[in-house]
């Protein structure tokens, strides 16, 4: 994992905030450190500012949003500082450190430190033809419960694809992580386990529950791993449900959104079916 770190000292930027009267009334000087994850060695290979991080861009976008603030408690404000950077910067993670001078009696100052990383966004395939709706409503529940704002497609029931075998039932999921891309393929493979999954090495099969990555941010690691997935141009029980929940994510590999996949495809919708109250 690159360790890359770019780095803001002592950001100094009168703020109002606190939970007194006084403090209601008058600015403080608030001091920010920031530590932000990023890969330098793009640009140190080619050195060319392009491949920075604009630390300048960042210090500005920071300052801008802690002096048109009203929050009563630093922590606030710190969790606002690293939701806007990791939202507008594109980095994988960052170090906040917001001081409130003299805060306290004889200190110099008080205040807090947090380290956030950014979510990925993340599109699943699920599916199941083995005792499915049922397979299919424990593993959304689930879901809900690892991923509070994961969202779900419609479920869509068609013919088994490659062998004969009773028909699927399909759905697409939306949701933002902290995961890393193993460590939701590990959980995900976990989930399907707990869920009397037979891993018989057998690509066309009976499945009790089967749960695909089909995109992980942009993130791209063919031939060696099937990501982004390479059913989504294959088959319309996973692009069609896809379509209607991320509908303007772009395909990393074919620079076209999905909306635009699905216009294009040739794939025939007329094989789904919708089912109903499984969601």
């Amino acid at each position: 994992m690159n360790t890359d770190i770019v780095y803001v000292r002592d950001l100094q930027v009168a703020a109002l905030i606190g939970i007194y009267d006084w403090e209601r009334q008058i600015r403080q000087t608030i001091n920010i450190d920031l530590e932000m994850g990023w890969d330098n060695r793009k640009a140190a290979a080619s050195d060319d500012i392009k491949d920075t991080l604009n630390y300048k861009a960042a210090s500005k976008m920071v300052i801008e949003l802690v002096e048109a603030s009203e929050f009563q408690l630093v922590e606030t404000l710190a969790e606002r500082i690293a939701d806007l950077l990791l939202e507008k910067m594109h980095i994988p993670w960052v170090k906040v450190t917001l001081g409130k001078p003299k805060a306290v009696s004889g200190s110099r100052e008080v205040g807090v430190i947090i380290t956030r990383k950014r979510k990925a966004q993340v599109y699943l395939d699920i599916g199941s033809n083995i005792d499915r709706k049922r397979n299919i409503r424990s593993c959304v529940k689930l879901l809900k419960l690892e991923f509070p704002n994961i969202l779900f497609s419609r479920a869509y029931e068609s013919d088994a694809e490659g062998f004969d075998g009773d028909p699927f039932i399909n759905l697409s999921a939306s949701l933002q992580t902290d995961k890393s891309y193993q460590e939701l393929s590990s959980y995900l493979k976990r989930l399907e386990t707990d869920h009397a999954r037979q891993r018989t090495g057998i690509k066309f099969s009976a499945r009790t529950l089967d749960v695909d990555i089909l995109f992980y941010d942009d993130l791209v690691l063919q031939p060696e791993i099937d990501l982004p997935r390479a059913d989504v141009i294959k088959y319309p029980f996973v692009l069609y449900p896809l379509a209607e929940i991320a509908a303007d994510y772009t395909h990393p590999e074919l620079g076209i959104t999905i909306a635009e996949l699905a216009r294009q495809s040739d794939l025939s919708i007329d094989g789904l079916k919708e089912v109903k109250g499984l969601i």
